[in-house]
């Protein structure tokens, strides 16, 4: 169990900044904060988790590392601060566009996608999302609510949400039998050039089995290099093997690692026997 901080003398103005979305909240270290100010910023994390917690928001520290350069700071503000749980994300990419002669263009099935019709697909998507993620910490729980929210974003292109239809006369005519939904990042001012972003890939799990995954991934790379762009990126958690070795087959390589850190549960409390 971590013991109690004490209050930091003389701390930076801030040691941290925070953003919330839905019943989640990411905090990372500002760059500029130095070892002896460690414990302020892990001072500043419980601080915040304890003003979350009332309101059902949980904190998570995020820190975004090169591939194989792992800064030791955040984890020692995690440690010093409780947050015990760890769980890695790759960000992966690799050039776009996906060669025609490509192997894994001959072993995934043909599939017809088209655009999502906002209002009109909602209810379909929601369904066969959350059979994909059934039981996923972040993604398999959405609802009308987080898909509007995420429609409201400033990123948000139907045109780039591909969606598949299950065909009409079959048992499950009127659901998808999945989808790729993509997000641009414009260019940064001497930063990265623009990428194309393989947002959530989902199949329902009818379709387990049958290549459509692969076959999905490169609907969305297509997409992606038919609007210009040059360079596809995605996410994964580093313990998927099954995706990472789809990645891996489809040129995809580690370029950045985001290590999330979380406090565990709290316990429940000791009831006496009767």
């Amino acid at each position: 169990m971590p013991q109690p901080l004490p209050d930091p003398a003389d701390p930076p103005p801030s040691t941290i900044r925070w953003h919330a979305r839905g019943g989640s909240a990411e905090v990372e270290l500002l760059d500029h904060v130095a070892q002896e100010h460690l414990e302020a910023a892990a001072h500043e994390v419980v601080a915040l988790a304890e003003e979350l917690r009332p309101q059902g928001i949980s904190l998570h520290i995020a820190a975004d590392h090169p591939a194989h350069d792992l800064d030791p700071r955040p984890e020692a503000v995690a440690d010093a601060a409780g947050f015990t749980e760890r769980r890695d994300l790759l960000q992966m990419r690799r050039p776009l566009p996906v060669e025609a002669d490509h192997p894994e263009r001959s072993s995934a099935p043909d599939i017809v996608t088209r655009a999502f019709v906002p209002g009109a697909d909602d209810d379909a998507w929601i369904r066969v999302n959350n059979r994909s993620f059934a039981g996923h910490p972040d993604q398999g729980a959405e609802d009308a609510g987080t898909l509007a929210a995420r429609m409201a974003e400033p990123w948000f292109d139907a045109a780039g949400f591909l969606v598949a239809d299950e065909p009409d006369g079959s048992a499950a005519a009127g659901e998808m039998s999945g989808f790729c939904w993509t997000k641009v990042h414009p260019a940064e001012p001497g930063g990265d050039e623009a990428l194309g972003e393989i947002y959530v890939i989902g199949v329902d799990p009818r379709h387990r089995g049958e290549g459509l995954g692969p076959a999905f991934v490169l609907a969305g790379l297509d997409h992606l290099a038919a609007g210009d762009i040059a360079t596809a990126v995605l996410f994964v958690d580093a313990t998927n093997e099954p995706a990472r070795r789809l990645y891996d087959r489809l040129g995809f390589t580690v370029h950045r690692r985001r290590r999330l850190y979380t406090q565990p549960p709290a316990a429940e409390p000791a009831t006496e026997a009767r």
